[in-house]
């Protein structure tokens, strides 16, 4: 049989060479561009390709989507070796199955001599060849993409390593979703885009750390003499981190009672407003009374002086709030007083506090303030790590639901007053459905999970599918940046940070 075999792979050479050797794309409107070749082609989705035209003038494509196309191919009719002739077998027939790449692309622009013209208006065109960019030409459509806009570098391009890749400075003023799962460098993805946007930019930030994870963003290594350490040492006198009593923090994470609004502290004492109709009314009078800032024991003593509110006294003893360690003491100041105007980056450790209701107050309590202040139209980056922690799409908490349906309303009218928010998590479907919707930014690291990448693909439509895909084949660090933050959706490579990272795997020393 071996002969056989030989005499239908030549022919099968033969076929390819009509079939698939051409790498061509054509494009009836000269935007969408659709092209085929050999599986050899070299393009990869979302990488840079060039159509080659008569002369000098190409023109700039991004790979939106690559697949693999299967063709039957004609009926083959020969004579065989003469080992086979030997055998009595003198002719034979076959249909070889034929492979090739057929995929679609997106044009970018024209080059013209040593520059890259983004958004030229390109005529419909017919089959012409096309092929992969080079390193040189990629550094020409990424800088032509670019152009004058202020710009952030977080990395390299992952199809040119020499590449930057930058993100537009402006598109953090649109809400931002990062998803990664557990090990894919979503922290420190985090970390190096706080550096650059304190660098880079003006824009003030906070940010709700449930993992202590961003508690160094503050230093760098003395002896680092990068340009990155330069810059960063020059704003990170700017970093304020406040941290639970006991961690030796320049500033102490705590709050005042009065700090929270009036249903939030009824959600404190585990009060209905229906269903508790009286200790809700005291509630509402004793505070009427105090004057801000008041403590918990303020609030406990005054309904204790009245026989018509000492109810409520004694539900503030029973529940034993007074005892959190989370309540403001002596001169300390309350983290709603954090003023992002004299600090540029303000870390809240609430991932210091021992209680999950103290953390969800202070999440109320910092957003809270942001929400009234709103009409200040003040800028800030509004930053929600772990964020199904802190937004969760569904909970049997009262405090956390009401931290989401906040989150929420943030996230769906903010943006105006300059509420802006970078949201970050591992499950895009345990966060509010309603905070994931107003992201216009996505940025993708690692995932494993099928039904998230399909989750994504609905929530970010404007990004093709097939590179939402590729987040299941990313490596260590390696991300999808989509929406305003990038001219176009770019795949890259994360470079490095100079802070610290504060949280991290446990060692498995144990394994030896």
């Amino acid at each position: 049989m071996e002969p056989m075999l030989d005499a239908i792979q030549d022919h099968r050479h033969e076929l390819y060479e009509r079939f698939a050797a051409a790498q061509v794309a054509v494009s009836a409107d000269g935007r969408e561009v659709s092209f085929m070749g050999p599986v050899e082609t070299g393009v990869e989705v979302g990488g840079f390709a060039v159509i080659e035209f008569e002369g000098a003038r190409r023109v700039a494509v991004q790979v939106r989507e690559v697949r693999m196309v299967e063709r039957e191919g004609p009926r083959l009719d020969f004579s065989v070796r003469d080992q086979m002739a030997e055998l009595g077998i003198v002719s034979a027939s076959a249909r070889p199955l034929m492979r090739a790449l057929s995929g679609s692309a997106t044009t970018l622009g024209e080059f013209d001599g040593a520059f890259f013209l983004d958004r030229r208006a390109v005529e419909p065109f017919g089959e012409r060849p096309i092929r992969p960019a080079t390193e040189d030409e990629v550094a020409l459509i990424a800088e032509g993409l670019t152009g004058t806009a202020a710009s952030i570098e977080i990395g390299v391009l992952k199809q040119a390593s020499s590449v930057p890749a930058r993100l537009r400075s402006t598109g953090f003023a649109r809400h931002t979703f990062m998803c990664g799962q557990s090990g894919s460098g979503k922290t420190y993805t985090t970390g190096g885009l706080l550096e650059r946007l304190l660098g880079s930019t003006e824009l003030p930030i906070v940010v709700l750390d449930p993992n202590s994870d961003h508690v160094f963003l503050g230093s760098c290594d003395p002896e680092d003499c990068s340009p990155a350490a330069a810059r960063h040492r020059e704003v990170a006198d700017g970093v304020h981190v406040a941290r639970a009593r006991g961690y030796g923090a320049a500033h102490t994470l705590c709050l005042d009672f009065s700090d929270l609004d009036l249903d939030t502290q009824a959600l404190l004492l585990r009060m209905d407003p229906i269903r508790d109709l009286d200790d809700f009314r005291a509630l509402r009078q004793v505070t009427a009374t105090l004057t801000a800032p008041y403590s918990v024991d303020d609030l406990e003593a005054a309904a204790a002086a009245h026989h018509d509110t000492e109810r409520l006294a004694a539900r503030i003893g029973n529940l034993r709030i007074g005892e959190w360690d989370l309540w403001r003491r002596g001169d300390e100041r309350s983290a709603i007083e954090y003023d992002v105007r004299n600090a540029r980056c303000v870390i809240v450790d609430v991932g210091s506090l021992s209680r999950p209701d103290e953390r969800t107050a202070v999440a109320l309590a910092i957003l809270g303030r942001r929400w009234a202040g709103r009409r200040d139209r003040e800028p800030v980056l509004l930053v929600i790590d772990e964020a199904h922690n802190v937004l969760p799409a569904a909970t049997d908490d009262p405090l956390l639901a009401a931290t989401a349906e906040l989150g929420a309303l943030i996230a769906g009218e903010g943006r105006k007053f300059g509420l802006h928010l970078f949201v970050a998590t591992q499950r895009p479907g345990k966060v509010h459905p309603n905070v994931v919707s107003q992201c216009d930014n996505l940025v993708l690291m690692r995932m494993n999970g099928a039904a998230d990448i399909e989750d994504l693909s609905t929530l970010f439509s404007h990004v093709p599918a097939p590179m939402l895909h590729r987040a299941t084949g990313f490596g260590l660090g390696q991300a999808l940046f989509a929406g305003p933050i990038a001219p176009v959706p770019l795949l890259a490579q994360v470079g490095t940070r100079v802070s610290p990272e504060g949280g991290g795997d446990v060692p498995t020393t144990w394994a030896g």
